[in-house]
């Protein structure tokens, strides 16, 4: 997997996520932690990759579990929240 396959996939994932602040944290932490890897290459990049698939299994367990248990919708969720 590519390090631009993997970023969208987690970027997908993470919009996924039911819960207002968790998805906000979620996209903020993977856009976070690819500009923080950016230089990186080599075996030093392979493990940083590596470490992306496994988080982006976690986020999807994470998904799994949001749909199962919902919580109730924040504010932020609706489309009248939008103040003019």
């Amino acid at each position: 997997m590519t390090a631009q396959t993997l970023y969208r996939s987690l970027l997908r994932q993470a919009k996924q996520v039911p819960d207002y602040n968790f998805r906000s944290y979620s996209i903020r932490r993977v856009k976070a932690g690819f500009r923080k890897n950016q230089h990186l290459q080599g075996e030093e990049a392979a493990a940083a990759i590596r470490d992306g698939q496994e988080q982006l299994e976690v986020l999807k367990r994470q998904v799994t579990i949001g749909k199962l248990y919902p919580s109730a919708k924040s504010v932020m969720d609706s489309p009248d929240s939008i103040v003019s």
